[in-house]
């Protein structure tokens, strides 16, 4: 019997950045799972759509490219796999002990040339926001994962949709006597949300993690336990 076919269905962009980025994860997990076809497409804004990506697949394991649990991850996709027909939606990368590693790495990789870690007062965890109140609660565990993970204070913000904002964050912080700020980046991709975490205020501002190689593993374990 030949493996299950894999498709990783993100949100889309107008900007080139994530498609190149999905693209490169996908390479890594083909490297990961070297017998399983992967796939990708987008839920918006950009071709493949879900029904391109799906198309001619029988019984696919089809895995949300999120962060957080937003209305992408609880209708969208799933919606696009019971109009395909067949097919079985395995979480999304949600709240992962690999991801909080990686958000500390790049946190760490943009920090030194302000003397590390060690040299910020206070860091912000800077994610895209959303209504959802599930969406929410996962990027408050990720941010009590990064704190025990440094040892240190770290304030969930966000870009739109809820509060704190970033820039509040920030300002926040700064009053009341942290001198360098730095915020851990809680997105996937360079782009718009990505650019508006320059004009917050912060001193240092993590890389994205969507190009970090915990996230192809934690792709691939994903895959790993549905065939299980």
């Amino acid at each position: 019997m030949s493996a299950r076919p894999l498709v990783l269905l993100a949100h889309g962009s107008r900007r080139p950045g994530p498609s190149c980025l999905l693209s490169r994860t996908a390479e890594r997990v083909r490297t990961i799972l070297p017998e399983v076809e992967v796939r990708t497409g987008y839920i918006e804004l950009q071709p493949p759509d879900p029904a391109t990506a799906l198309k001619g697949l029988a019984d696919p394991v089809v895995l949300p490219f999120f962060l957080a649990r937003g209305y992408h991850v609880l209708h969208d996709v799933p919606k696009a796999v019971e109009r395909h027909g067949s097919g079985t939606v395995v979480g999304h990368l949600g709240v992962e002990d690999h991801l909080v590693e990686a958000l500390a790495q790049r946190l760490h990789e943009a920090a030194v040339p302000q003397g590390g870690l060690e040299a910020l007062d206070h860091m912000v965890l800077g994610a895209a926001g959303s209504r959802q109140a599930a969406a929410l609660e996962e990027v408050e565990a990720v941010t009590r994962g990064l704190e025990a993970l440094l040892g240190r204070r770290v304030t969930p913000a966000y870009l739109s949709a809820a509060s704190p904002s970033v820039r509040d964050a920030v300002s926040t912080a700064r009053a009341r006597g942290a001198k360098r700020v730095g915020v851990a980046t809680f997105l996937l991709a360079e782009g718009r949300f990505h650019n508006a975490l320059h004009s917050t205020g912060a001193d240092v501002v993590a890389a994205p993690i969507g190009d970090h190689p915990a996230i192809a593993e934690l792709v691939a374990r994903r895959y790993r336990e549905q065939i299980a």
